[in-house]
């Protein structure tokens, strides 16, 4: 029996509503259950699965066992849902309060767009300013110094449970050239989006979401990047086989494709129609151009080995460098004909950026060293940012920090200063003790400083 096409993509359609009806020949067995339920965990696609199975008659339900653990799943999928949705509306408030209209992109924006907004799976909130990129990172530098950034966004720890991930610009192409192209499709419609105000599932504050016109675009390009970075699963291709289904006019689809040729994009656009076609069964008068059967099979197969974003792709997965590069090199080889350009840009991005990192970090190799009178403290319990020359410090620490960029002071309960300063190259080991500092398990550790 083929599990995949007549099983689980009939549950997926039958889930967001292409479907209205699945007859199977025979109840399935626990272990093809089993097997079902494990391939949408990978594919993060359990609530949509689960909306499926309980429409089938209830002669092909599964054994009561693993109903019960799905409808558990789907009801915690549910409570994420309802909660990541008011933590939206803070976000949302928080921003505004600080000057800046935000777009809420993918995610709870994109869930509006389900038969149960609830019942797809959430991830963290991305927000995206409407203001110019330079303003945001200097906003984002300003607020939170010390969190890890990339080149379209920062991490912005608002919220106690949830990620929430600061956007300067939503997205980003490897292409030098089409990114250009991207970044004006985004600064178009930036206004247009901060302006699209809806109210989400169990709150009663509007927040701004992404509009039709920008998804049809911004959504693919965002499963085309994460293809040649890490992967992609069905969740992403569920979300723009809904963003489609909105329908458009066939002047929006001509401007869609014109802005698709623009970025290289209408190969990899083909690709993903016939994976819409093959798996969700998409109707031909939503799809943006016609499927390319050969580019289609290969990403069907990239998204089904690797499941969603790359977390369960076992090809070459020892973590030692020489397997880190044959399983890059490997990637782009099979990925190379969905989107040439990209792929051999995504190459030189990440070579490039694999040794930008050692150099960073044999730059840092000998950055701090504790001054006397911190060394005599012997109190401290800094520890090197690798990545940014900062250190990341506890709320107990206390110290003065100075590097190449900043200078910042910090008090402890005890009232002691203490002061670090780059100085030698000399490396030397610290001890903490415990006083001052709640964390008492930890009452010895090495610390190692760097100039």
């Amino acid at each position: 029996m083929d599990i995949l096409n007549e099983v689980f993509f009939p549950l997926l359609q039958l889930g967001i509503g292409i479907r209205e009806s699945l007859h199977l020949e025979a109840p399935l067995p626990e272990s093809t259950w089993k097997e079902l339920l494990t391939l949408a965990r990978k594919q993060a696609v359990t609530g949509i699965v689960m909306d499926g199975i309980l429409k089938l008659p209830a002669e092909y339900l599964p054994p009561t066992p693993i109903k019960l653990k799905g409808i558990q799943q789907l009801l915690r999928i549910e409570q994420l849902n309802r909660r990541l949705n008011g933590e939206v509306v803070q976000v949302s408030e928080f921003l505004q309060a600080e000057g800046y209209a935000c777009t809420i992109l993918k995610g709870q924006g994109i869930a509006r767009y389900y038969p149960n907004p609830l019942h797809r799976m959430p991830g963290d909130i991305d927000v995206w300013p409407d203001a110019e990129p330079a303003v945001l990172r200097k906003y984002g530098r300003k607020k939170f110094y010390d969190k890890e950034w990339s080149l379209h966004h920062t991490h912005f720890p608002i919220l106690k449970e949830t990620e929430v991930e600061l956007h300067f610009q939503p997205s980003y192409m490897y292409n030098p050239v089409t990114n250009t192209q991207l970044l004006a499709f985004c600064r178009k419609h930036r206004k247009a989006c901060a302006g699209n105000r809806v109210l989400l599932e169990g709150t009663d504050r509007p927040v701004a979401v992404a509009t039709d016109t920008f998804n049809r675009v911004y959504v693919l390009q965002h499963i085309m990047r994460h293809l040649f970075s890490e992967g992609i699963g069905l969740r992403q291709l569920t979300d723009y086989a809904l963003v489609l289904r909105k329908g458009m006019t066939p002047t929006e689809k001509e401007e869609t494709l014109q802005t698709l040729r623009r970025m290289n994009m209408e190969g990899f656009a083909e690709a993903v129609m016939y994976v819409l076609q093959t798996v969700f069964a998409l109707e031909p008068e939503y799809l943006l151009c016609p499927p390319d059967e050969k580019k289609g099979k290969l990403l069907l197969e990239e998204i089904l080995e690797g499941g969603n974003f790359g977390f369960y792709d076992r090809r070459g997965n020892k973590r030692n460098l020489a397997n880190k590069v044959k399983k890059r090199a490997h990637k782009f080889l099979r990925v190379f004909s969905l989107a040439p350009s990209e792929a051999v840009w995504s190459f030189l991005f990440f070579t490039r950026a694999f040794f930008q990192r050692r150099w960073h970090r044999l730059k840092l190799s000998n950055r701090f060293e504790l001054s006397a009178t911190a060394y005599r403290a012997n109190v401290l319990i800094y520890t090197p940012d690798y990545k940014f020359g900062v250190t990341r410090l506890p709320q107990s620490a206390t110290g003065t920090i100075h590097n190449q960029r900043t200078s910042r002071q910090i008090a402890n309960p005890t009232g002691q200063v203490h002061t670090f300063f780059p100085t030698s190259s000399k490396q030397f080991t610290l001890y903490q003790k415990k006083s001052g500092f709640s964390d008492k398990r930890q009452r010895k550790r090495r610390l190692l400083f760097w100039e």
